[in-house]
């Protein structure tokens, strides 16, 4: 280590030695001389000087690395470079990202479908501001509330067992695959007030799997009831956004999808022509702006034609 030590010192010493010669020779020409012996003359004379040679050298050096750098960054060499993609991978990539973000925002929505699942289920009112918040019940609210809920009325029994099998039934319904023409229903002295206006996009038809109608309108647009009747769900749904379905006499229920937002809650009574929704695109759908209007029976499928018209 000392010997080391030594040698560096040394070789330190030299350098303003070396330095100060540089300095006094930067600008002292010297000429370089090819001779040809054979033919005894001069091949090729060049006159140099420290400074000259500097100037040449870095120019040459920077040239070079800009050259490289326009090499990698504008030719397809660069995907041999370590850590560039090619224009493929660089492509999939991107569709790969795409896929994670859609699956993440269907995780995100069948998450939200669970919750507002669990919250029906168990009877949970949520504000009218749509947040997640619970409203909290005084003491008396919470008493007289557990005793409509373990002793309700004959009525209200009788109702909350029809809008069990309705919905039992348009589920099973909607699930298969086909429903028989031969299965068509139809409801005598059923007159409906046509929930909003717009342009028809899409018919009833049984053999397409059609259970409704389409009407396209501008987002937003008002959306009533068809008839009188009570709201027994108002939520969110993955597939069909938000829903909004509505009971009504002799075992008619109105299914209205694909709402931009809902402005009855389940349980609230409504007359025919009364708002509950407005116009939207939510859920899976292709076509744009529209209500998704059913009208069930029985928990069979009936025309919405043949019992309104629209404006």
């Amino acid at each position: 280590m000392k010997k080391l030590f030594q040698r560096f010192r040394q070789f330190w010493s030299k350098v303003p030695v070396f330095w100060t010669k540089i300095r006094k020779n930067w600008k002292i020409k010297y000429r370089l001389i090819i001779h040809n012996d054979l033919k005894n003359h001069d091949s090729f004379q060049l006159m140099l000087s420290p400074h000259n040679i500097f100037v040449v050298v870095t120019s040459s050096a920077v040239l070079l690395i800009v050259l490289t750098a326009m090499l990698i960054a504008f030719t397809p060499l660069r995907v041999y470079v370590p850590g560039y993609t090619s224009p493929d991978e660089y492509r999939k990539y991107r569709e790969m990202a795409r896929r994670v973000d859609s699956v993440e925002l269907l995780l995100a929505q069948n998450q939200q479908y669970i919750d507002n699942f669990y919250r029906v289920l168990n009877d949970e009112i949520l504000p009218e501001d749509g947040s997640d918040e619970e409203i909290p019940l005084s003491p008396n609210d919470t008493t007289d509330y557990l005793s409509q809920a373990a002793h309700p009325s004959e009525a209200e029994l009788k109702l909350r067992e029809e809008s069990s099998d309705l919905l039992e039934a348009i589920a099973l319904r909607q699930e298969s695959q086909d429903v028989m023409v031969n299965k068509r229903t139809e409801v005598s002295n059923l007159f409906l007030l046509p929930p909003t206006t717009g342009t028809i996009i899409g018919y009833y038809s049984i053999p397409q799997n059609q259970y409704g109608i389409d009407v396209a309108n501008k987002p937003k647009t008002l959306i009533t009831s068809v008839a009188d009747g009570i709201v027994i769900f108002s939520n969110y749904n993955v597939n069909d956004g938000n829903v909004i379905i509505v009971q009504h006499a002799d075992n008619v229920i109105s299914v209205y999808k694909h709402n931009y937002s809902l402005l009855k809650q389940r349980g609230a009574r409504v007359v025919a022509g009364e708002p509950i929704a407005e116009m939207g695109s939510s859920g899976i759908t292709d076509k744009g702006t529209h209500l998704h209007l059913e009208l069930w029976h029985n928990g069979m499928p009936i025309n919405p034609l043949d019992y309104l018209t629209l404006k």
